[in-house]
This record gives C-alpha cells, structure tokens and sequence, in this order.
C-alpha cells in the first residue's frame, strides 16, 4: 500500500465512492426519510424558478444555489429529451417525480464526500509524507459519521470539503508562502462559512499561519507586515462569502429573525437539557466515539499530543480548527452528532500520523508499508464495521414503505386514518392524486382526536403507532387506553430489534436507523403496528 500509491490512493478513492453510493437511494419514495432534505431541494427548487432570494437563512446560501445550479442542468437534460416544454412545467413536475431531485443532492453530497477523502491524502502527505497521507484518506474512506452523512442531500459534508480544502491551501501558504496560495485558501474558507456559518473559525489556522510567519520574522517587523498575507486571505474571504449570500444584506430583517431564533435554538436545544446535556461532554464520548469508532478517536487524540510535541506548528495549524470548533459548537444544547462533521478528517489526519510516525520506529527488518497497513486496519475495523451494517440498513426498505403498502392493499379508500407520534408516519398520498384517505390528528394536550385543531365526531377508523427508542413515537397513556379498548391490532410491521441492549441513537435528528450497536435491525424505520377500530 505505501510502496505504490499511484495505486493505493484510487483504490481508497474508489472505496470512498463506493461505500458512499451504496444505499443512497434510501427512503425513496419517502420524502421524510431524512427530514432536513426537503426544506433544502424545495427553497434551490424555488432559486431556479427566479428567486434568488433564499428566504431562509438557517444555512447560508451557497450550498442552496449550487443545488438550483444542478437541478438547471437536470432541467436542460429534461428539456432535450421533451419530458418538459419550460422551467414552470418542470418545478411542477417535482410533484410527481421528486425522486431524481433527491439524488441530484444525495449524489453531490457523496461526491463532496469522497472528494475530502483525497484532500486528506494530500494534507497528510504534504506535512508528513506519503505514509501518512494514505493512511489518512484510508480512515476517513470507513470514517462512519462521514459516510452516513454522505448519504444525505445536506450542507454537513459539503461545507466539510470546503473546510478540508481551505485547510490544504493554508498548509501549502504555510510552507510556501506563495500569494496564490493566500488568495485560495480564503476563498475556500470563505465557500466553508457560505455553505455553513461556523466554517468562520477557519480564521484561527490562517493567524497561526500568519502568526508564526511573524513570529520567525520578529527582527523585522516592517518586513513581516509587508510579506503578511492578512488582506490578500481575509479579502478573498469576504468577496466570496458576501458575493453568494447578498440577501443576508439585501433581507436583513429575515436573516436577523431567522439567525436569532437558529441562535435560540442552539442554546436552548431541540430535547430537555438534562436528557443529553452540553455539547462538550455529550460530543466526545458519543458522536465521535460512535461516528469512527474508539480505536481511531484515540489514534487521533495521541496523534495530536504526539504532533504538539514532534511538530508543533504543523499542530497548531491543524489543531487550532478543530479544537476551536468543538469548543464553540459544544457550548449549546442542541447536539446533533452531524455538528462533528468537520472534526472527523481531522481526527482521521491525526491518527494517520500517529501511525505514519510508529511505523517510521519500526526496525528495519519490519516491512513498514505491511505493518502500516494492518495497524490501519486494525484502528478503522469498529467504524467500518458501522459502515456495513448502516448502509446494509439503509438499502433495505424502509419500514415505513412496507406499512404504507399493506395501507393501501387493505384500507379502503375514504378511511379515516390517525398516525400517532411525530416524524415517522406513512407517506400514504402521493401528489397530484387526490387525496385516498381522510385524517385526524390525535391532540396530545387534550388528549382526543381532532381535524384542524377541532374534536371529531367519532374516533378514527384506523391508528397508525410508531414504535422506536427515538423521543418522537411515544404514546400518551390515554391513547394507548383508548387503542386497548376500543381497537385491535390489525398488522404490525417491524424494523427489527430497535430497543435491543447496545443499540444507540442520534436522538435529535429524527433519523430511524441507529447509530451504534446495529443489532437485530434489519431496515430504517419505526416498528409500526396498525390498529382498526373494533366495529
């Protein structure tokens, strides 16, 4: 592997691609399967019909318009092959097959992904060598939470990329010193804070660039002030990310409304403060530890301890992002275990040096590019356990997609229908169909059933239950009362073992597929059983 990496590297390139695609059609038709899709490919949608205004700003623009970019191009493809006569027609067409609009951004984002596995590579070989380079592409080719994330039509892995690629032109500047290589990483870094807001720490790496240019120049201050390359870096920067978020400007008032309510949100958190506490302490022991794996996160902490101690500005230009980032992001109480995205290349450069440098100790007698890969494998085989058993998951149908078809062989048009809980109810209407079944929400509250917020007449026909160890499928006593009574269990649908003893769930983002553990789960999804109302 280290001796041909002319070779070693598209193999871990290909693999990367490989474990990214698979699976990515999941869910479909299901257009809840990932729940943060859909507001996504609706507002691009509505950018290529003319508004460029985003109207939205939970995220900034960039992301939004690359992905109306993309769906141009599909709309010229549609437009060649007369499935379409003009832009009105194919937003329409949305309607009735959505399903290329969600791989149009699924496959970007696993492109994306598989793309900073090779900036890794080159990262680590700049800086280290080709050992370390390849052994870092390798980890985050089975880095887990990188992988799952591949799979969605989000802005986490994208903006990742950014970062990563920002951080390679930092690195270049670093030991080049070269104004194009200034102007690049600024630009990057300003693509990283367009496509997510908090890529703006990338301003930490580039003042330890400059600082320890300063710093090796301190008998010349006037000479280190005339080589610094603070303008050339913050410019590009600030003509990217304005340039591609005007209306954070030009709609000011939104973006201050919709940035102090996401500003609310993240220090209050989307579950009770108690259930999973601060970032700080959940982050580390949860979403790192089960998104690569405990072997290769403590690969990547003594990696970086070694390199603060072997190569300590190298240390300081990696470690000042992700270090900064965690701190940051760990302050609030909303804990998606997506916000360590950007942590896990590091980590996987950290680790691969740590490897590269205990290897490099090995005697000579030793073949170091054999004992470089087993250690490897050996530090990667947990998460890329995680890969297999989460994409063999993710290509299953989804639970919800086997319920909704027994609905529709066995419910008769025109039923009244309650799908209790939240997030994990079948998709039964397809648009531009009219409507089959009628349906009645159940009020938690007041505990009864209603249709637009009034009390119905009689119960509903059929109830539809989730059940899962997410927060959202619990059922209040009184319904279950009422289900015990006055239903009976007509067919139930399972996902597999969901609360089996090891099984671990990313709580916060409504995502039916574990996170860790995996066993006696055979598809994404809730366990669902449908009740019929006794006659």
């Amino acid at each position: 592997m280290i001796r041909s990496p002319t070779l070693a590297l598209p193999a871990i390139v290909a693999l990367a691609l490989g474990v990214r695609l698979w699976g990515i059609t999941f869910g479909l038709p299901l257009v809840s399967a990932r729940p943060d899709e859909l507001p996504v490919l609706h507002t691009s949608l509505r950018m290529h019909g003319g508004d460029a205004n985003p109207h939205f700003f939970d995220y900034p623009a960039l992301y939004l318009y690359v992905l109306a970019g993309l769906f141009s191009l599909y709309y010229g493809f549609q437009l060649l092959r007369g499935r379409v006569s003009d832009s009105a027609e194919f937003i329409v067409s949305f309607r009735d097959h959505f399903e290329p609009f969600f791989l149009i951004g699924r496959t970007a984002t696993a492109l994306a992904g598989t793309a900073t596995v090779a900036l890794c590579y080159e990262i680590g070989r700049t800086l280290f060598g080709r050992t370390a380079g390849l052994v870092s592409a390798f980890f985050l080719a089975l880095a887990f939470l990188h992988v799952r994330d591949s799979h969605y039509g989000t802005t986490d892995v994208p903006m990742t990329f950014f970062v990563m690629a920002a951080t390679l032109a930092l690195v270049r500047m670093y030991r080049t010193r070269a104004p194009s290589d200034a102007w690049l990483a600024g630009v990057l870094a300003g693509c990283a804070s367009a496509t997510k807001y908090n890529a703006v720490l990338l301003v930490l790496p580039m003042m330890a660039v400059e600082g320890v240019h300063a710093w090796t120049h301190r008998g010349d201050l006037k000479g280190a002030l005339r080589e610094t390359h603070v303008f050339r870096w913050g410019l590009g920067f600030t003509l990217l990310f304005v340039g591609t978020n005007p209306y954070l400007f030009l709609d000011y008032q939104s973006a201050l409304r919709d940035l102090h309510m996401l500003q609310q949100s993240t220090m209050a958190g989307m579950t009770p403060q108690e259930l999973l506490g601060r970032g700080w302490w959940y982050h580390l022991p949860f979403s790192l530890r089960y998104g690569v794996g405990a072997p290769l996160l403590g690969a990547g902490v003594c990696g970086l301890a070694w390199m603060a101690y072997r190569a300590p500005v190298p240390a300081l230009v990696l470690g000042s992002f992700p270090v900064a980032y965690y701190l940051a992001v760990g302050a609030g109480y909303n804990v998606f275990v997506r916000y360590m995205m950007p942590v896990v290349p590091f980590v996987c450069v950290f680790a691969g040096y740590a490897v590269a440098e205990l290897v490099a100790r090995l005697p000579r007698t030793v073949p170091r590019g054999l004992a470089a890969a087993a250690l490897s494998l050996l530090i990667v085989a947990p998460s890329a356990h995680s890969v297999v058993r989460f994409n063999t998951i993710l290509a299953a149908e989804d639970s919800r997609l086997v319920a909704g078809r027994w609905m529709h062989e066995n419910v008769p048009a025109g039923s009244t229908i309650c799908m209790a809980g939240n997030y994990g109810h079948l998709q039964l209407e397809r648009a531009p169909a009219p409507p089959k079944y009628q349906y009645v929400q159940y009020d938690r509250r007041a505990e009864r059933f209603v249709v637009r917020g009034q009390p119905v007449a009689e119960m509903p026909e059929w109830v539809v239950v989730q059940r899962s160890p997410l927060p959202y499928s619990d059922l209040s006593p009184v319904l279950q009362r009422v289900l015990d009574t006055e239903y009976m269990l007509a067919h139930t649908v399972r996902a597999g073992a969901l609360f089996q003893r090891g099984n671990v769930y990313d709580v916060q983002d409504a995502f039916y597929a574990p996170y860790g553990g995996f066993r006696g789960v055979e598809r994404a999804g809730p366990n669902l059983e449908i009740y019929a109302r006794r006659q």
